[in-house]
């Protein structure tokens, strides 16, 4: 089966492809991330990825950075949680229409790996989308999330400009 994994960063591609292994995929890795700010952060994130998918032999398509995308998706509204939600609907959106432009079977996502996303949400946004681009969205439900990875960058926050705030404000409040 022909997989699409949309893909956030390389240490949820590596939890996500530790659960897949054995089973009989052709998996391509898909980095479309416009909520990743600053550009720097985007471009440590796809070096890292570029790097997890080499060693892993994941084919990687990475989809153009337009920021602009996942603002007009947010208008005026950044609070949590209808800005993260937007955000998951967006790309997983994006990855579905890549998904059926480019004839895969199904789709799945690094978001279901990650401890700062709400998996339920991004598993019915997934269904959501399953039903409407009638390809299956795959939702592993023994997703490893403590595997102890190392040798490329990772990320402290989810990625938007938001998160990065509020987890400076976490750290800089334990000072």
């Amino acid at each position: 089966m022909r997989l699409l994994v949309h893909s956030c960063c390389a240490d949820c591609l590596v939890k996500l492809t530790k659960v897949l292994e054995g089973e009989k995929l052709e998996i391509t890795a898909y980095f479309y991330n416009p909520n990743s700010h600053p550009r720097a952060e985007y471009l440590s994130r796809l070096k890292a990825i570029q790097q997890i998918a080499d060693e892993n032999k994941v084919k990687l398509t990475v989809a153009d950075w337009s920021p602009k995308e996942w603002f007009e998706v947010n208008k005026n509204n950044f609070k949590k949680p209808e800005r993260c939600w937007r955000c998951w609907q967006l790309r997983l959106k994006k990855s579905f229409e890549y998904a059926k432009k480019y004839g895969f079977e199904a789709v799945t996502t690094t978001l279901l790996t990650s401890h700062y996303q709400d998996r339920d949400k991004i598993e019915e946004i997934g269904k959501n989308l399953e039903k409407k681009y009638k390809i299956k969205f795959l939702a592993p439900k023994n997703i490893v999330t403590n595997i102890k990875t190392k040798g490329f960058y990772k990320q402290n926050y989810c990625g938007c400009c938001f998160s990065l705030t509020e987890a400076w404000k976490i750290k800089f409040s334990k000072i």
